[in-house]
Order: C-alpha cells, then structure tokens, then sequence
C-alpha cells in the first residue's frame, strides 16, 4: 500500500501530549502546507492563528468546553472564516461606487472562507501526522462568541471554524470504526434512504447498546455545549447575512 494512504488510514486523534516540543522548522512546514491547500478563486478567505502561549492554551481549555488535554498541547492553530480582508480591499479601492449592490460580505462569501478554512486545517492535519506529529480538532472553538471574539481580536466577518492542538506523543490510539463505505459513498446520485437503509447502518452500534440512539443524542445534540454551539453560530452567521 502506498505510504501516503497508510499515513492517511492511521491517523487518529491525540489527546495526550509529552514535553517533546514542535520545532519552529516543523511548524513552518505545516504552516506552508497549510495554505497550499485548495482555495476558492485563489481568494485565501482564511486566517491562521498560532497560539504557543501557555496562558492563551488554559483559557481555550475551559472555554472549549473544559477540555483539560488543550493546555497540554505544544502549538495550536486555529483557523478563522475570514472575509474581512477582502472587505476593507472592496472599501479602500471603492468597489460599492462601481458596483452598488455591494454591500458587504454575504452568506456565499461565509460558506466559501469556511470551506477554505477547513481545507487549509486538513493540510496541516495531514503533514504533523507526516512529521510524527500528533493533532486533534475542537470543533468547542466556535462556542462562545463574546469570549473568543475578544480572545483573539476578531472583526465583523470572521469566525473561527477549527482549532488544531498539536504536540509529540508516547502512544497512539487505536483507530475508531467507521461507518461502512456503503453508507457514506454513493454513485452518480444520492439513494432512497429506507428504513433497512438506517437499520443497516447503525445495526452495530446498536448491537452493543440498544439505547445508542437516545444516548447518543443526549450527549451531544441535547448538551449544553451543542446548544451554546448553535447560538455562537447563528450570531456568527448574522454578521454575513445582515
């Protein structure tokens, strides 16, 4: 099997760091391939801040949903939906005169930095893993609007999508299941979705625990952090689609 895709079939996600640190030559690689990543009419509708403060890593493991391991990490990089450069481009050069029905970023420009944000997340992802690096996403990072809206100085039309914590590591865990690739991919067009379709696919899950649907809901979409997620979002969400 080609080493790439063993690389990619590896990862898994780190929650335990040792005091090994990430060399400034290797954050400089991650940072690189970070924004070699595909990116919208080459736009770059994103930002990458680099957090190595120690300070700044415990303040992000209370507000990301008291996530103890963040403040153990040696660098994250938290990656930011970001049209506002490009909006104080369109004022400065007076693109409204020219084209009145600009006015301002809108609801495509917020989906378009997000796919860009992500995209640029998942090349850094993949080259720490590449380096021996160990990473992990917190999705908790688009919680608390107020908070890190003033954490991290963010202007109108900004949002943070994804912070990566990374650090060297003593053991990795074991890989987690996935869903068959039955259920995920599909050809030329999506299906009928029956109930045998749903059976199927969650019947192991099930399997270990008959109740997995509840729990599962309950852990997360009933949770108060999942709640708080959807707030901090819809505000987010307001500042492109006023």
């Amino acid at each position: 099997m080609n080493e790439f895709i063993k690389l990619l079939k590896s990862h898994t996600s780190i929650r335990k760091f040792n005091d090994e640190k990430i060399t400034d030559e290797q954050i400089q690689h991650i940072l690189e391939a970070a924004m070699q990543g595909a990116t919208a009419g080459n736009m770059m509708a994103y930002s990458i801040i680099k957090i190595r403060v120690k300070q700044t890593l415990s303040k992000l493991a209370k507000s990301c949903d008291d996530q103890s391991f963040i403040a153990d990490a040696d660098v994250a990089l938290l990656f930011v939906a970001d049209s506002y450069k490009w909006h104080r481009f369109y004022e400065q050069r007076n693109i409204f005169e020219t084209f009145s029905d600009y006015k301002g970023p809108c609801i495509s420009d917020f989906m378009l930095g997000v796919e860009d944000a992500m995209i640029a997340a998942q090349n850094a992802v993949i080259t720490a893993e590449s380096l021996g690096i160990g990473t992990c996403y917190i999705g908790d990072i688009m919680e608390n609007y107020e908070y890190h809206k003033e954490l991290f100085n963010l202007p109108k039309y900004s949002m943070p999508v994804a912070l990566v914590v990374m650090g060297n590591y003593d053991t990795k865990p074991q890989t987690r299941e996935r869903f068959d690739k039955s259920y995920v991919v599909f050809d030329e067009s999506y299906p009928i979705i029956t109930e045998e379709f749903i059976d199927n696919m969650f019947s192991r899950k099930e399997s270990k625990d008959k109740d997995f649907a509840v729990k599962f809901y309950k852990r997360k979409m009933d949770a108060p952090f999942f709640k708080e997620m959807i707030r901090s979002i819809k505000l987010y969400i307001k500042e492109w689609n006023e």
